[in-house]
């Protein structure tokens, strides 16, 4: 049997970089591939509106994925998880890479979600697993990556189009360069000795893929006898998940998920999420009706990265479980009033407030969040209810990135772009509940 490592305090200085670096590509995964989405619609001899499935693809693995691997890292350990999510990265970026029609780029597209999943789980449940002196401070390093990556994704997507539409689309295998970084952090462990809960495992990922389907279906333009089999089918799924849950309390699906505080930090990170992904999905778009170029977007959006990126560093230095609760609710406040008025004032500089401020929400509710859920979790349910917890934050980014998409014709995009500012008003109400209010 394995024994735990327990990191030294001298080598906490780079972790949450290089956890970053881990997670971050899967970030690409949306944002840089929707860039490259008309040309490999037509490189793939396929339709703008079908070819849609290499963005919706993409959505559902990684959610799918992260809930998946989260629990795996409990039950089979950081390092296998971590392997597992490689090669699934390395097959994906295989079939893209020689993908001629579309079932052969959604497959791969799929595989590569897949590993992002494993991947963005894996680094969370290592950051959240520090020792309590450097949790914070590796948490800061993590959020402020993921501000990096968040905002550089669409300049990304538009320098890989120049080379190639599969570069973009395979740019979350990008992960794989971390991985020897990321290695010595993965130390063995101790693995739980009951046995994998397969049935557990099929009924959480087909209820997550249910969820997010149902949550595409206005963009996939699903006719209404699907939806409402879709939508029939996951309430059927999340019953059968609960009931399962309590029959097997040490199984797949861990106890936390019926916790109220739980729930709220879900709601939370959803609204954050979803706000961030309207905001990424719609301002591209605006801006270029005002005539900017794919590059030019991207440069607009990088002053807004290192200031979300200096942001996240200061939230997480920040002490006390009430004031960083005071500073999550203040930035996605300020987050949902720059998307109101960047819908209201069309102007470039509005345009790119908002996408700023969405940085730093994201980036401080991924760490805040994260750190409250791991210090009310049992050790041997972190990775688990890490994975669903971001399953909550994905479903949350999707509901954001379909609404704009649904109310783009009915309103016009800026109009569209306001009316997702309710989402980070709905995570300042879940992270006022869900987070201490006193120290």
């Amino acid at each position: 049997m394995t024994t735990t490592v327990v990191p030294t305090e001298a080598s906490a200085g780079s972790v949450g970089w290089r956890l970053g670096a881990l997670y971050g590509p899967a970030i690409y995964g949306v944002s840089a591939a929707a860039v490259a989405l008309p040309v490999a619609a037509d490189g793939l001899h396929t339709a703008p509106a079908t070819a849609v499935w290499i963005l919706t693809i993409h959505a559902l693995g990684l959610g799918v994925g992260a809930a998946v691997a989260g629990r795996a890292t409990d039950i089979w350990g950081p390092r296998r998880t971590l392997s597992l999510g490689a090669a699934l990265l390395a097959a994906g970026t295989i079939l893209c890479t020689f993908a001629t029609i579309l079932a052969v780029a959604v497959a791969g597209r799929g595989l590569l979600a897949a590993g992002s999943g494993a991947m963005t789980a894996t680094a969370l449940t290592l950051a959240a697993g520090r020792p309590a002196t450097q949790r914070a401070a590796v948490l800061a390093q993590l959020g402020a990556a993921m501000a990096l990556f968040s905002a550089t994704a669409p300049l990304a997507g538009a320098l890989a189009v120049t080379t190639s539409w599969r570069t973009a689309l395979v740019l979350p295998a990008l992960s794989l360069t971390a991985l020897p970084l990321c290695w010595p952090l993965a130390q063995p462990r101790q693995r739980l000795p009951a046995r994998v809960d397969w049935i557990g495992a099929g009924l959480l990922g087909t209820t997550a893929a249910g969820l997010l389907l149902t949550i595409q279906s206005t963009t996939l333009r699903f006719p209404p006898p699907v939806v409402v089999g879709l939508v029939a089918g996951t309430c059927a799924l999340a019953v059968l998940v609960d009931r399962h849950r309590r029959q097997h309390p040490d199984g797949f699906v861990p106890a936390v998920i019926s916790q109220r505080r739980f729930v709220l930090a879900g709601l939370a990170g959803a609204g954050v999420y979803g706000g961030l992904f309207g905001c990424v999905y719609a301002v591209p778009q605006i801006l270029t009706r005002l005539g900017y170029s794919a590059e030019g977007i991207g440069l607009l959006l990088v002053p807004g990265a290192i200031v979300a990126a200096v942001t996240a560093r200061f939230a997480g230095r920040v002490a006390g479980d009430a004031a960083r609760r005071r500073v999550l609710v203040g930035v996605t406040a300020l987050f949902s009033v720059s998307l109101l008025l960047a819908g209201l004032d069309r102007r470039p500089v509005a345009l790119i407030c908002a996408p700023t401020a969405g940085f730093a929400a994201f980036a401080i509710a991924q760490t805040t969040l994260t750190a409250a859920i791991t210090a009310r979790v049992d050790a041997r349910q972190r990775g688990g209810a890490l994975g669903l917890l971001n399953l909550m934050f994905f479903i949350g980014g999707a509901v954001g990135a379909s609404a704009c998409s649904a109310l783009w014709q009915p309103w016009g995009l800026p109009a569209a772009l306001a009316a997702v500012a309710v989402l980070p008003a709905v995570a300042v109400a879940g992270a006022h509940a869900a987070l201490p209010k006193a120290q």
